[in-house]
């Protein structure tokens, strides 16, 4: 998120009855021009902040640029005044975050190899559960960016993209056809992330205190399911990994349904090149990596 320099701002951004505001610290000093119905929206969710910058960005979004509770924030709203998401910018400060999204970043390869916290975002979403990205750098590394849920659970993993707006977090329109789905096997699930792949959909959702990631091919059929389950871990296949794998530390464990009529847990090794696939019975196969 791009820090606020209020020293700069040459007029001080009022809200209320105004219907334009002339709030951009560009050297051109152009004026953006902010919607009656925008302005009414930002104070009613925002009420009490005064002192504001907007952005127009090349999408049509209105961004609203602000302070609040000491924290830099960025508010985006389409024309018509519907909030979309808001960017609350936590530094480096990860005593600010949950302390699930805390104990779910300390149990990463990049918090026990002494990686470097970069920056930290929490984004809040129009219908979506709020998430918080951590990115972070260590020299001779690409930068990543890590994502987690309200849970802890690192959802996603990706090398950094300059996206320091986020304008690629921003919500979108959910096929009717993957919504009846949720609707039928996860009534009340709270959406976490949802993307347009090259051959489908990814969707992560929180239900019943999991963490859930649903694949769709681009037809919209399900294909397959993959729920968290790093915590809980059933006794007796964590006996078989143990047995097979002694001293080996276990980073992460997915159940993983597929349409195929597969079942089975997914487990990864801390510095093992493979990834063990073991069924219900503990029968275990190494898989790639992925």
């Amino acid at each position: 998120m791009r820090t606020i320099d209020f020293l700069k701002m040459t007029a001080i951004c009022a809200f209320g009855a105004l219907v334009t505001t002339s709030c951009n610290d560009d050297d051109d000093d152009d004026k953006v021009q902010v919607p009656g119905v925008v302005q009414e929206a930002f104070s009613q969710k925002y009420a009490g902040v005064q002192h504001v910058e907007w952005e127009m960005e090349a999408n049509g979004y209105l961004v609203a640029e602000f302070i609040k509770d000491s924290k830099e924030h960025d508010a985006w709203y389409m024309g018509d005044g519907t909030w979309m998401m808001t960017e609350v910018d936590h530094g480096r400060d990860l005593t600010a975050l949950p302390h699930a999204v805390q104990d779910g970043y300390a149990l990463t390869v990049y918090a026990q190899q002494q990686w470097t916290v970069d920056d930290i975002d929490e984004i809040q979403r129009k219908g979506y559960e709020t998430i918080y990205k951590i990115e972070v750098e260590k020299a001779g590394q690409p930068d990543h960016d890590l994502y987690f849920d309200v849970a802890g659970t690192l959802f996603r993993d990706v090398q950094d993209h300059d996206d320091d707006r986020n304008e690629g977090l921003l919500p979108g329109q959910m096929p009717a056809e993957i919504q009846a789905y949720v609707d039928a096997n996860y009534a009340g699930a709270m959406v976490v992330d949802f993307e347009k792949e090259r051959n489908g959909y990814e969707l992560d959702i929180r239900h019943g205190g999991k963490s859930i990631e649903i694949r769709f091919d681009s037809s919209y059929n399900w294909v397959q399911t993959s729920t968290d389950c790093k915590r809980d871990i059933p006794a007796n296949i964590l006996a078989a990994v143990n047995a097979a794998y002694p001293g080996k530390v276990i980073d992460d464990c997915d159940y993983i349904e597929t349409a195929a009529g597969e079942a089975y847990y997914l487990i990864d090794l801390d510095n093992y090149d493979k990834d063990l696939k073991v069924t219900a019975d503990g029968a275990i196969t190494e898989v790639i990596d992925y």
